[in-house]
């Protein structure tokens, strides 16, 4: 499964990159910086997650660096059968392209693949535990409109996908896996 999935993904960011080839006389830079937030179900509560990715523009390919994190605390049943709060994070690198940029309203796909590690929290004396690194890998797709020239938003959907690096003790991590939809403002030079 673990080798269909690196397939998979290696042959979506080649893709991605060979869309983004420029002819010599087209060559077209910017930068970007996207705020999101997303919502996505853990267990029986649902996850809240703020962040944002910054990078370049080549011609349309968008390539840069993401950072995103719970903001609230998703309570969770442990193998001792005993209720904790959860929060987790990541960050990584950042891949992304537009298809129709021309059009008001077009399709955005991007993948984020980035390290992380979710902790337990223990809501009484507010100490953590059982601390699980993970590698998380989260492609989307997203419709996209063109506010102005240089400020965007898109509602979209992704799928969080955490495999191990460490495993936690207390809950197996793939409750993390799960399908999500998110909003984002981007301001760029396009």
């Amino acid at each position: 499964m673990m080798k269909k999935l690196i397939s998979i993904l290696l042959m979506l960011v080649s893709t991605l990159a060979g869309f983004s080839q420029v002819e010599p006389n087209e060559y077209q830079q910017g930068g970007f910086c996207s705020f999101n937030g997303q919502f996505y179900p853990v267990e029986k509560g649902m996850s809240i997650s703020l962040g944002g990715n910054c990078g370049f523009i080549i011609k349309d390919f968008r390539l840069g660096a993401y950072y995103e994190g719970m903001t609230n605390s998703v309570k969770i049943v442990g193998t001792d059968s005993e209720p904790h709060n959860m929060r987790q994070s990541h960050g990584g690198i950042y891949f992304g392209y537009p298809f129709f940029n021309d059009h008001s309203f077009h399709l955005v796909t991007d993948i984020k693949i980035g390290y992380g590690a979710s902790l337990l929290i223990n809501s009484v004396s507010r100490k953590g535990y059982d601390k699980a690194g993970f590698v998380a890998i989260v492609p989307s797709a997203a419709v996209e409109y063109s506010i102005t020239d240089i400020l965007k938003i898109s509602l979209g959907i992704n799928y969080q996908f955490h495999i191990n690096v460490k495993k936690p003790e207390l809950y197996n991590q793939s409750i993390l896996n799960a399908p999500g939809v998110y909003l984002a403002l981007t301001l760029g030079l396009f």
